[in-house]
């Protein structure tokens, strides 16, 4: 009796143990069930039943996928665009690659004088703006000083812009010409001063018969500045910037209210290889040395006996591609990711043409398992309504990068929620703030958002969030998105 009440004891004991072991599983699914069901009901608001959205989230660690839905489907991304551009580039150079300027001449130095032409040649160096000088002009302070350090104190010839490195194809397939006067369209170039476009600081009057103040962040001849705006003491400002295409007459009309504060728009400038021509003669007449010539497009000269007998002066290297790259990602800059496509092409087929760039890109993409006839990759920036991406295909690109060698940069160049970026007004305050890294997306209609999120216990998820079609205002669609992100960041305790 006594040895069968021990067994009846034991065999209790064994279910028991099963069952301990059995019921973390038993949570863990309902805990994923849940989770799953709640992101499901925010994609599935109905304030977006006119709209399509794609979304796929999976484990960076198990490759667990944790939520899908459409996540095959095409989306247009916005600029989540530049995530394949972006990964490709990294790839392709690594981390501290860095830009050349050829600084050149097919003459000599006689008794102080240049007695031919200075050259500039540049594969598409970005940086030459406040992001990484104090001013803009810096780069070419410094060479003014070298050439004197050369004796060299006036310049005979002229002033040749080479920007052959692109082609001449200067804006994106598919950008509308409504917003090509706009910073964020800036004509791509092999040769960039200050972006391609202009800063202008604009600040009302503290009375309404005082005058309006127009700054910007460079002067120069290039461009002219034209204002016809009413100054007033009531209502709003409002205020217009443009330029016609091909000139760089940049109007300012509108209306601006008295005391209100200074503001910045950012017009685009015509030609961008004459704009850095002309700074560049402009800030060596600054610093003392005298140029006859004038500046010219080297695209505008049929005589090509200027290159012949070509003498380098000097060399200038970018900073590293690691800043650039953040740059680029975390201020989601349309011209440097444009130019990243055309490097790529540049460095593997002598041109920097986009369609050059798109090989480079499409043969990286099938060595990460992405068809090249899979998707459309029709700019390097996200600007063209042409691209078109599943959210599984970022997520394989995201997931690429992160089993990538350059992982820890690629990860630091995203923007991080709540901090920095386009994303530093964005889920402040929730678990997702300084744990979110991810990139923005948006043009009309169109939203994106792909990155990464860390879980409460550890785990590094992958995401890709795209919309298509809605007709709300954007951080409309940031509430569903954030609200899910934040859900993924506070989950993992069962």
């Amino acid at each position: 009796m006594k040895i069968r009440i021990i067994c009846i004891l034991l065999i209790g004991m064994i279910a028991f143990n099963g069952c301990a072991t059995i019921n973390p599983f038993v949570k863990e699914k309902k805990w994923e069930n849940e989770t799953a069901a709640r992101i499901d009901s925010l994609f599935n608001d109905p304030l977006f039943d006119h709209a399509f959205w794609g979304v796929q989230i999976k484990s960076a660690v198990t490759g667990k996928i944790w939520y899908e839905k459409n996540q095959n489907r095409m989306f247009m991304p916005a600029s989540n665009n530049k995530i394949p551009t972006t990964a490709v580039a990294l790839t392709h150079f690594g981390p501290d690659y860095r830009f050349k300027s050829l600084v050149t001449t097919n003459g000599e130095i006689k008794d102080s004088i240049l007695t031919g032409d200075l050259i500039v040649f540049s594969n598409g160096d970005p940086t030459l703006y406040e992001r990484f000088f104090f001013d803009p002009r810096d780069v070419f302070k410094d060479w003014a000083r070298r050439l004197k350090a050369m004796g060299i104190r006036e310049i005979e010839g002229r002033i040749i812009g080479d920007d052959d490195a692109f082609d001449n194809r200067r804006i994106g397939s598919g950008w509308s010409f409504d917003y090509l006067d706009v910073w964020y369209a800036a004509e791509i170039n092999a040769l960039q001063f200050n972006e391609n476009y202009v800063d202008l600081i604009i600040t009302p009057p503290l009375m309404p018969d005082g005058e309006l103040l127009v700054e910007p962040n460079v002067e120069s001849s290039y461009f002219t500045i034209e204002t016809d705006v009413v100054v007033g003491d009531t209502g709003k400002t409002k205020i217009r910037v443009d330029r016609d295409y091909g000139s760089n007459i940049i109007r300012i009309n509108g209306y601006v209210l008295a005391g209100d504060a200074s503001f910045m728009v950012s017009p685009s400038i015509f030609n961008p290889t004459l704009f850095y021509g002309t700074a560049l003669k402009e800030t060596l007449l600054d610093e003392g040395i005298s140029v006859n010539g004038p500046v010219v497009d080297c695209d505008d000269i049929e005589d090509e006996s200027w290159r012949d007998s070509t003498e380098i002066l000097y060399v200038h290297d970018s900073p590293p591609f690691r800043d650039i790259l953040k740059g680029l990602m975390k201020r989601s800059q349309n011209l440097y990711a444009e130019t990243m496509a055309r490097l790529l092409g540049y460095d593997v087929y002598g041109l920097g043409s986009f369609s050059n760039g798109r090989k480079v890109v499409e043969k990286q993409l099938e060595a990460w398992g992405i068809a090249p006839d899979s998707y459309v990759y029709a700019d390097g920036s996200g600007l063209s309504r042409y691209n078109y991406w599943s959210p599984s295909q970022l997520v394989t690109i995201l997931e690429a990068m992160y089993h990538s060698p350059y992982w820890p940069v690629w990860y630091e160049i995203q923007s991080v929620a709540g901090q920095d970026g386009t994303l530093r007004n964005r889920m402040k305050g929730t678990p997702a703030e300084g744990n979110v890294h991810a990139k923005t997306g948006t043009i009309a209609n169109t939203r994106g958002l792909s990155g990464y999120v860390t879980t409460r216990n550890g785990e590094l998820l992958i995401f890709s969030f795209l919309i298509n079609g809605h007709l709300l205002k954007s951080d409309e669609t940031d509430l569903i998105t954030d609200k899910v992100l934040e859900l993924l960041a506070e989950t993992g305790d069962w």
